[in-house]
């Protein structure tokens, strides 16, 4: 090979391991450190209800309708938020949602509610797949209080 060629070669070589290493090297020097921040949460927790209360979800109807039963409501309890989500057979995410009023010396309460879809008088069921996740929130004087549970229907 001619000389000429050979050094231009060297040179190329050396170049690139030069620009490398000065990357190598400017990767490695540290930042000066940042001082750290309280992070605040972003969402409230909200404490759970009273143990005492009592909440189940019950199958009727060939797995067409639920029975949500709610006992030992607290004292001074306005509204009970809830939803109910699970897995169709089709794959897709399903649920119900709804708010409950209540007296707030109201002690019981129980709903029968459709697992699908009803218009004009007819109704498409949904095929439930695996667990039915229950979320209630309690709103009253006290505050709000949440209850989340899994049940197999």
């Amino acid at each position: 090979m001619d000389q000429k060629k050979i050094m231009l070669i060297v040179g190329v070589i050396v170049t690139v391991l030069i620009i490398g290493g000065v990357l190598v090297v400017s990767r490695r020097t540290t930042l000066p450190e940042q001082p750290q921040e309280e992070l605040l949460p972003t969402e409230v927790l909200i404490p759970t209800v009273d143990s005492n209360v009592s909440v189940d979800l019950i199958s009727s109807a060939a797995g067409r309708e639920v029975i949500l039963q709610i006992k030992n409501i607290p004292t001074g309890t306005k509204s009970i938020e809830y939803e109910l989500s699970y897995q169709t057979k089709e794959g897709g995410l399903q649920g119900v949602n709804s708010v409950i009023d209540v007296d707030g010396d109201q002690k019981d309460y129980e709903k029968r509610i459709t697992l699908g879809t009803c218009s004009s008088g007819t109704c498409v069921y949904h095929q439930v797949v695996g667990k039915i996740r229950l979320n209630l929130r309690f709103t009253g004087d006290y505050g709000d209080k949440v209850f989340e549970e899994e049940y197999d229907i």
